[in-house]
């Protein structure tokens, strides 16, 4: 039963994560359903290159969530954060060539999943591409630091992080586009990411000195 609880408490927070995620992508469909069927068309294209791209930063975060829980259960506190600048390294030269494909060949990469018979939503698609493909660089870091936060076992301040992000794209995605359009929906993803990472490194800072100081004193 201890060990159960031990899982849970990892565990849970991530199955809400996911979950939210889920529940929040039905609110921002909706609303993007709402503004006809070349928008959908041109969404639902871009939004499989940009889930195949995010799947990347986060398997990449899965792996140093797991470094960071084997180096801390050896009591390497050094080694986690050497894994942690080295898997921020790794992430930001992996976000590079998606950055130049999607948002210096968005045609091309949109043409893989739909025709140019509409032009509306091949330029939809493309216009969500140039507009959050820069800031791949901020999620890489974000997702980096959320991987070291859930292998240490720090689940509030991983959820803290992921929450605040999750919440303020869909909020931000109904504010926006009151005044913007479509084109303020795709502005909420870089304004939560940037939130969410900024929040995520305050968080690993705290946590960093928590086991150094920690395993200094045991």
């Amino acid at each position: 039963m201890d060990m159960l609880k031990r899982i849970a408490r990892i565990a849970i927070p991530s199955i809400l994560q996911q979950s939210f995620v889920s529940i929040g992508n039905i609110f921002v469909q909706g609303l993007i359903n709402s503004f006809g069927s070349s928008v959908i068309a041109g969404y639902s294209a871009a939004i499989k290159l940009n889930t195949f791209t995010i799947t990347s930063f986060t398997t990449l975060g899965n792996g140093i969530s797991s470094f960071t829980a084997q180096n801390i259960g050896a009591g390497k506190v050094d080694r986690v954060k050497q894994g942690m600048r080295g898997g921020v390294r790794m992430g930001l030269l992996l976000a590079v060539p998606f950055i130049v494909a999607f948002f210096g060949f968005g045609r091309l990469m949109m043409s893989l999943f739909m025709q140019e018979e509409s032009a509306v939503a091949m330029e939809t698609g493309i216009q969500f591409l140039r507009i959050v493909s820069p800031f791949y660089l901020v999620i890489a870091l974000k997702l980096a630091s959320d991987g070291m936060l859930r292998g240490a076992g720090a689940m509030k301040e991983f959820m803290l992080a992921t929450f605040s992000d999750l919440i303020l794209r869909v909020v931000l995605s109904f504010v926006f586009a009151s005044f913007l359009g479509v084109t303020g929906v795709w502005l909420s993803w870089p304004f939560g990411w940037s939130v969410g990472s900024i929040l995520s490194l305050w968080c690993n800072r705290n946590v960093t000195k928590r086991l150094e100081k920690n395993f200094a004193g045991a």
